[in-house]
């Protein structure tokens, strides 16, 4: 079947490289951090306000990639440890209302970081249905979209 189609590509002139199979820009990778499972104060209702819930986010962002090839050097990537960090101290922050303006601080804190391009955030409270549905957002920003008041700022010599 994958021979089929590449076949059929090579024959209209196209690669497996041609930049018009890619969705990635060029210059630009992506970079995901899923399935992250963590309590959050989050609901309008006075029973959601009572105690934590747990929420599931999943991060898709375009990151610029600043040379011609990856090196060794996790100085020279964005760290996932410090977007896990990023989302707990969110999630530990004072009560959220919506699911929506908790999914616009996430993209916020993604894309202070200097690199990321644009950031798609999803969002979804796992136990306010009791399994039978999982409710949730999901939306994409990007660094233009940002206030200016927003941009990348440094702080112990990490972005953030």
């Amino acid at each position: 079947m994958l021979d089929a189609i590449l076949s059929a590509q090579c024959a209209r002139g196209l690669t497996a490289t041609d930049s018009r199979l890619s969705s990635i820009p060029a210059g630009l990778y992506e970079l995901f951090l899923e399935n992250v499972v963590l309590p959050c104060r989050i609901g309008v209702f006075d029973y959601e306000r009572d105690a934590p819930q747990r929420v599931r986010i999943d991060l898709l962002l375009q990151v610029r990639q600043d040379g011609a090839q990856f090196s060794d050097d996790i100085g020279d990537v964005l760290s996932y440890d410090d977007l896990l960090s990023g989302l707990k101290r969110i999630l530990m922050d004072e009560h959220t209302n919506l699911v929506e303006m908790l999914a616009e601080k996430i993209a916020g804190m993604c894309l202070a970081h200097e690199q990321v391009q644009s950031a798609r955030v999803s969002v979804a409270k796992l136990d306010i249905y009791d399994g039978v549905a999982v409710p949730g957002i999901r939306l994409e920003r990007t660094r233009d979209q940002m206030p200016a008041s927003r941009r990348p700022m440094v702080m112990a010599d990490r972005r953030i």
